[in-house]
């Protein structure tokens, strides 16, 4: 008995052993990952992937990013079946090209693409003048035309032009408090089965895609990306797409840096329960140089609140961070969307920033 207990215990040992050397695999960085890939360049992902002793997770995302970027093609992609996934299918090459290629400049193939596309399967579009700024609104018509649903204009979003199309959307109206009594009514439009969701979620393999967006008649929502009754989505999305549909009403021509500058410090000024995790996600996706408004935005963020809380330049440490209290944390973001806004009230309806990079 003894020795069956003695050759157990060592087979158990054994496994166990398997298992910790399992767990302690090396995984890949992913936030560094994903954050070249919502700045719109892939390329520098490829030298992180070059890592020994890949678990099967880690495994299958280098050899899915590796079929969609590291060939002449994107190997990954099936070929089109109907006419919106040939349009897709146009978009997605446009993306590609961009991601890859930084220095490069696709649209002229995008709309050497698009407009061909469009005379063949839009009759309504034949005849008419087709200019760079018109081709995203005969696209947008087309694709409502088909009984999809995209925003009211087909254009950029960040350095690339966007695509996102559903199939799918309802609306609720909600009245948000944007802080101290300020209230915003609005009208959500929850949006569900989407046929892409755009650049971002191509770039990501579907980690990050855009949860939502501001139109003139209210602001949409990808309802997958939130439980409706978390501070995710009460906060980080609904308190931040009402401040830009409160503010792009103030002023109509401010860039996308200012408004997610803005936007941001409402989410931080709220705050509670996701608080620091918003700060780490900010801090990790910011980046000045940027051409998205996001990670400029982010890197302001940290960048004015670090100067207000710790003297210093940009504050990355989250241990320091949770060392103030979120009381604190969340004055100091009021105070700063206060003087922000006291600046642009200043410039009048036409303002266009206020933040210096």
């Amino acid at each position: 008995m003894l020795k069956r207990n003695s050759a157990l215990c060592a087979l158990l040992a054994l496994l166990f052993s398997g298992a910790m050397a399992q767990q302690k695999t090396n995984t890949l960085p992913y936030n560094e990952i994903y954050a070249y890939g919502m700045d719109t360049d892939v390329t520098p992902i490829f030298p992180l992937l070059e890592v020994e002793g890949l678990n099967a997770k880690d495994q299958k995302f280098k050899s899915d990013f590796e079929a969609r970027f590291k060939g002449a093609s994107d190997l990954g992609a099936s070929s089109p079946e109907s006419e919106m996934e040939t349009l897709i299918s146009h978009f997605k090459n446009y993306w590609r090209k961009s991601l890859l290629d930084t220095s490069g400049n696709f649209e002229r193939e995008l709309g050497g693409r698009v407009l061909p596309f469009l005379m063949k399967n839009y009759p309504p579009v034949r005849g008419k003048k087709v200019t760079r700024d018109s081709l995203g609104y005969f696209l947008r018509d087309y694709i409502r035309a088909k009984g999809l649903f995209t925003t009211d204009e087909v254009t950029y979003h960040g350095r690339l032009i966007d695509l996102v199309i559903w199939k799918k959307q309802t609306p609720k109206v909600y009245a948000v408090d944007l802080g101290k009594g300020e209230i915003q009514e609005l009208t959500v439009y929850f949006l569900e089965d989407f046929a892409t969701l755009g650049w971002m979620e191509y770039a990501t393999l579907g980690a990050h895609h855009p949860g939502g967006w501001t139109e003139e008649e209210g602001i949409y929502c990808v309802k997958k990306a939130y439980d409706v009754n978390s501070e995710n989505f009460k906060i980080s999305y609904l308190t931040h797409e009402a401040r830009h549909y409160a503010d792009k009403k103030l002023w109509p021509d401010l860039k996308s840096a200012d408004l997610e500058y803005r936007a941001k410090l409402t989410e931080l000024n709220l705050a509670q329960d996701t608080l620091f995790e918003l700060i780490a996600f900010f801090a990790k996706n910011a980046n000045k140089e940027s051409e998205n408004g996001h990670q400029v935005a982010n890197y302001c963020v940290i960048r004015d609140l670090s100067q207000k809380l710790f003297k210093s330049d940009f504050e990355t440490s989250g241990k320091k961070w949770e060392k103030i209290s979120t009381k604190k944390i969340n004055k100091a973001a009021g105070r700063l969307l206060k003087k922000n806004t006291k600046e642009l009230k200043s410039k009048g309806m036409r303002a266009q920033t206020a933040i210096k990079v």
